[in-house]
């Protein structure tokens, strides 16, 4: 048994409901856990027995100037609490401690793919640049799990490829051929206005005040969004790398929208509509021609099918694999 401690970033549910199979696997090796997470993970998280509320590390100036109080508090936690191993997902502070104290450490993040991979050619430099610029901790950490929507090859020594953890979905059967819809950090109204066009049966995730005719606004639930992703004919949804490998795992085609501002969601969604999974949009560029030819493509089963549980292992087992590899490596 080993010491193990677990860190979740803060921003957006991604991070923090693809830790959740993974803290499962590790109970059932019988490993000692603590978990660190703030913010929206948080809300996931925060009912864990293990669980210990942080401070999550925002962008901009707020990230700058809670690092290095981070970095001082999680020094002082991990030498007290003395583990065997650091997972980071996502979290900075915690791999910087990790690397001060001698404590072997394992990288985990959807953003390492930009880093840590082989990416196909045509991508905008630039959005990369950027996407790297983000992940420079992780980047260096010996051991990494890139997790993705879609079949890539490593690049860099040390790392695994994986997909999220397929969640099945629970008995209670969702509504048979809506449309389901999920955005993050964006006004979804008038997305919403575009696809409920038409009459068409749309479900919407993540804001139950919304009142817009023919949606069925709901606050986000996991059990609930799984179910109604098992049913639905098409799924709109900003392009989160979790959320889009949900989508991969169902097989259901779908709209990839993005801010023109957020890189890695762009990137995600030109990667998924290269992959012939989906049709990208900014959401400055959404409009009723790009809507319509969506569901046009829907309606033709114009979209590829990508066994994703076949192409790579799960996030869980790729965890273990790197933890085993270091806590062994310590222990000689």
């Amino acid at each position: 048994m080993a010491k193990i401690g677990y860190y979740v970033h803060g921003r957006g549910r991604g991070h923090a409901s693809r830790a959740l199979p993974i803290l499962g696997a590790l109970r059932e090796r019988g490993h000692e856990l603590r978990i660190y997470g703030g913010g929206q993970a948080a809300d996931l998280l925060g009912a864990l027995p293990e669980h210990r509320l942080v401070r999550p590390i925002h962008r901009g100036l707020a990230g700058v100037i809670e690092l290095p109080r981070r970095l001082a508090k999680e020094i002082v936690e991990q030498a007290g609490f003395r583990p065997d191993a650091i997972v980071s997902d996502g979290d900075v502070p915690s791999l910087l401690a990790a690397r001060a104290l001698g404590i072997p450490a394992v990288a985990l993040g959807h953003d390492l793919v930009f880093s840590r991979c082989r990416l196909p050619e045509g991508l905008p430099r630039l959005r990369v640049l950027a996407c790297r610029r983000t992940t420079w901790a992780s980047s260096r950490a010996r051991r990494a799990v890139a997790v993705h929507f879609l079949p890539i090859e490593p690049e860099t020594p040390g790392t695994l490829v994986a997909r999220p953890e397929r969640r099945l979905a629970p008995a209670r059967a969702g509504e048979p051929g809506a449309v389901v819809c999920y955005f993050s950090e964006c006004d979804a109204r008038r997305v919403l206005e575009l696809v409920a066009r038409d009459g068409r049966r749309v479900v919407a995730f993540g804001d139950a005040g919304l009142d817009v005719p023919g949606v069925e606004a709901r606050p986000f639930d996991p059990g609930a969004f799984l179910a109604h992703l098992e049913g639905a004919s098409a799924v709109v949804t900003t392009a989160g790398s979790n959320v889009l490998a949900e989508c991969v795992l169902a097989g259901k085609p779908v709209l990839a929208l993005y801010d023109d501002r957020h890189n890695e969601q762009t990137l995600n969604a030109l990667l998924a509509e290269r992959a012939g999974v989906a049709v990208a949009s900014s959401l400055a560029a959404l409009s009723p021609a790009v809507v319509g030819r969506f569901f046009d493509r829907c309606r033709a089963a114009d979209f590829a099918r990508v066994d994703l549980e076949r192409a790579l292992p799960s996030a869980p087992s790729a965890v273990l694999a790197l933890l085993d590899e270091a806590c062994a490596g310590a222990s000689r």
